[in-house]
């Protein structure tokens, strides 16, 4: 019987908690996933397919997923401006006297914008130029822009709605969903100086320290979950993860050359970073010392984030760097068309040789730069924290 009650109990909560996420919110929240599943489906195809057209499903993912979250915050900002009810004059931020919306539903817009300029931009840059002359084209850096815009302005709109509604653990929950989606984008962005290679060496750590410390502590500082950290770095493991464990799945072969070896089906991108230890030990601080001054928290938030970081991830390298790492579970036994078929056997060696050094270094440069980065990480929580409109 009591089990019965608390059953019944819980997915009561659950059903209030999904109940309780705006439509719009949600329609953002959907369109952010759907970029950040088409970039990393539009890797793979170039790694997989190569230089391709535009009409791929990987583009139209990417796109779709702007349109999704530019006409529900359109939609939005009119029912708000001309179809009022009580309190919707203060329900967000006021352009041209006109048009009312939320703050993340503005960025959201301008994000949208600027992502579907950039498709007729790049089509034009490809026909001028050729295909991808270089990877940050003027268009693609607006369409950068515009996907990471979308993602900033979800997580904006989703800490406004967990601001506005007291208790709710599912507006908590997006405020940490957007922020793994943000931390996605992020780890994709500097996938050129994260890889398997380069993780025994002090720049590696450096940019985790920088970067990754400030999504991870606003994200720990701006959701109610007791966990948001850790929430936020579980997202990124999954779509990470499953990418490397579904894409192999579906046949594929390039149409560009030069290949280099034989591919058959669609290559993924490497497994995802163990940021999922130093996001944990990140939540157990703000737990344990959040009351302390900004700056002493960050002076305990930067160095354990290192120090975790450094103790999870480069044994765990040294693993991905054995033949074990090539087992289709770690995706190791995968690389893109044009990589020389002798590269694919043996062991891989780390870029730096002087291991001691490289930890010295990550000493020395990346625990001031992670103290900074918390501050920040922390200046921005504490704001998203304060969002009601």
């Amino acid at each position: 019987m009591a089990t019965s009650v608390l059953s019944a109990s819980l997915d009561a909560r659950a059903d209030t908690g999904v109940r309780d996420i705006p439509l719009h919110l949600a329609a953002v929240v959907l369109g952010a996933t759907s970029i950040v599943v088409g970039v990393i489906w539009d890797i793979s195809w170039h790694m997989t397919i190569g230089r391709d057209t535009f009409w791929t499903p990987a583009h139209m993912a990417i796109y779709l997923g702007g349109t999704l979250a530019g006409v529900s915050c359109g939609a939005r900002v009119l029912i708000n401006s001309f179809f009022r009810r009580a309190g919707h004059e203060a329900d967000g931020v006021r352009l041209w006297k006109i048009f009312t919306g939320p703050l993340g539903g503005w960025i959201c817009i301008w994000g949208a914008i600027a992502m579907l300029t950039s498709a007729p931009f790049d089509d034009w840059w490809h026909n001028a130029y050729g295909l991808d002359v270089e990877i940050l084209s003027p268009p693609h850096s607006l369409l950068a822009l515009g996907m990471f815009a979308i993602a900033m302005g979800a997580q904006v709109m989703a800490a406004s709605a967990q601001n506005t509604s007291g208790e709710s653990d599912g507006r908590a929950f997006v405020v940490a969903y957007a922020s793994g989606v943000i931390l996605t984008f992020a780890a994709i962005l500097t996938s050129e100086y994260t890889y398997l290679e380069a993780q025994h060496g002090a720049r590696f750590y450096i940019i985790a320290s920088g970067l990754f410390t400030l999504a991870l502590v606003a994200a720990g500082r701006a959701s109610k979950l007791r966990w948001p950290a850790t929430t936020a770095a579980a997202v990124y493991t999954v779509m990470l993860a499953a990418q490397v464990w579904i894409f192999p799945l579906f046949p594929a072969s390039p149409k560009l050359g030069p290949i280099g070896h034989e591919v058959t089906h669609m290559v993924p991108l490497e497994f995802p970073l163990l940021l999922i230890a130093p996001a944990l030990a990140v939540d157990l601080v703000l737990r344990r010392f959040g009351a302390l001054s900004p700056w002493r928290l960050a002076a305990v938030l930067g160095p354990t984030f290192v120090l975790v970081l450094l103790a999870v991830q480069w044994p765990f390298a040294s693993l991905l760097a054995t033949e074990v790492g090539r087992h289709p579970f770690f995706g190791g036994g995968y690389s893109q068309y044009s990589t020389p078929a002798e590269w694919l056997v043996g062991p891989r060696e780390f870029q730096d040789s002087n291991a001691l050094a490289a930890l010295g270094r990550t000493l020395l440069y990346g625990i001031p730069l992670s103290i900074v980065m918390a501050r920040a990480g922390l200046m921005r929580g504490d704001w998203l924290r304060q969002v009601k409109r």
